[in-house]
């Protein structure tokens, strides 16, 4: 069974593959570069043991003549370059130097550095022998080998080449754990939302019912008659929250020109009970605006932050609602929220206190209505002295 994602699944996703391929490419970048120094240690190691070689038979050549009282060589240097005397391999260039660092028979021109007896420079390798003893006058041979470059280039590239394939590899071993891991919780969570649903949607019917039985009710006190017709609307505001989160499909939902000033006076007539039960009063500062959106998406963003408002407010508390062309803020002298939750509050089942019940849904509605039309929330709150709400357009 394949599942989506929710955006909560992705971020978490998100966040354990950063970790993992984080420390996982970080260990294999560590590695590459390990050992590609060691293989550059042991690429000079491997030319210095050969050319110091290949100088050492040089210079027994040299002596062996000189011993012999073989002038052939001499004629050859006299007539050849250096290297076709001694049959060198192309790559090499060879320099003979006589006392005092004299040049005799010398192939390159660039100065040596006469105090190491093998180094690096100018893209090339260089090794000094003087083991020819100034035999034939030849003190120093110096040994040069050209475009190292080429073999360096090439273990970067096999190195770049194993790095990407293990980096590639582990990227794709991440993801493979990481969903074999989400799976069961997966599935778990589309069991949850399916039970959820089902039960959102029986919940329908009986709410409607019990709200349109409260007005023909006969013989019944007025204050049990308002408790009940409290207790259903609180029950039916969080099955309209619950409903919205499950089965609102955000991305097809129809918009048209709402008058904003008008709704939320509708939806003041509808919280009035409520709000007269904890006698709070309310001040209104509406001004005409008019928004392109879904209107129910609209009615739950305007429910949320009045509910959230008479929610925790206090007994006589105050409520001010104010709306101008920038935008809509919802303004209590409640409880207020600390300030170490503020970043937190408008995250799914996050409540800002536990005392007053509800699912921390509210808010995560609210931001997500925001988001969906690009609209600014905005949290201000002093613990103790209140909270204000403000939805920029």
């Amino acid at each position: 069974m394949v599942i989506a994602l929710s955006a909560y699944e992705k971020r978490s996703l998100a966040r354990f593959l950063l970790i993992y391929l984080g420390s996982i490419y970080a260990f294999i970048c560590l590695l590459a570069w390990m050992f590609y120094t060691i293989e550059i240690k042991n690429l000079h190691e491997n030319y210095a043991l050969k050319m110091r070689a290949t100088a050492s038979n040089i210079a027994h050549k040299i002596v062996t003549a000189h011993m012999m009282e073989d002038d052939t060589l001499q004629k050859c240097l006299a007539g050849k370059p250096a290297e076709q005397c001694f049959g060198l391999e192309k790559e090499y260039q060879l320099g003979l130097f006589g006392e005092n660092n004299t040049p005799l028979h010398v192939s390159f021109s660039e100065p040596v550095d006469f105090t190491k007896t093998f180094y690096f420079a100018n893209d090339s390798f260089y090794a000094r022998d003087e083991s020819s003893q100034e035999h034939l006058g030849i003190h120093t041979i110096v040994l040069k080998y050209a475009h190292i470059s080429s073999a360096i280039n090439a273990l970067r590239w096999h190195v770049l080449l194993y790095l990407s394939l293990s980096l590639a590899f582990a990227t794709v071993l991440g993801y493979v754990l990481a969903k074999q891991f989400l799976k069961p919780i997966q599935e778990e969570i589309h069991h949850l939302d399916t039970f959820i649903k089902d039960s959102t949607h029986e919940l329908n019917t009986p709410i409607t019912a019990i709200l349109m039985s409260i007005g023909t009710l006969k013989n019944v006190d007025e204050k049990k008659l308002k408790r009940i017709e409290l207790s259903a609307k609180r029950i039916a505001t969080l099955y309209g929250n619950l409903s919205y989160m499950l089965l609102h499909d955000k991305q097809n939902e129809d918009k048209s020109d709402v008058d904003v000033k008008k709704l939320i006076a509708q939806r003041l007539e509808y919280f009035a009970d409520l709000m007269a039960s904890k006698q709070i009063d309310l001040s209104l500062k509406l001004e005409e605006k008019s928004l392109h959106v879904n209107e129910e998406s609209l009615i739950k963003l305007i429910d949320n932050l009045l509910s959230n408002a008479i929610k925790y407010n206090r007994l006589g508390g105050t409520i001010e609602v104010s709306l101008n062309a920038e935008k809509l803020s919802v303004k209590d002298n409640g409880i207020g929220i600390a300030s170490s939750k503020l970043g937190d509050i408008t995250k799914r089942y996050k409540r800002a206190n536990s005392d007053k019940g509800g699912f921390g849904i509210g808010l995560d509605i609210a931001n997500s209505i925001c988001k969906t039309n690009d609209f600014r929330l905005e949290i201000s709150s002093i613990e103790g002295e209140g909270s204000t709400f403000s939805v920029f357009f």
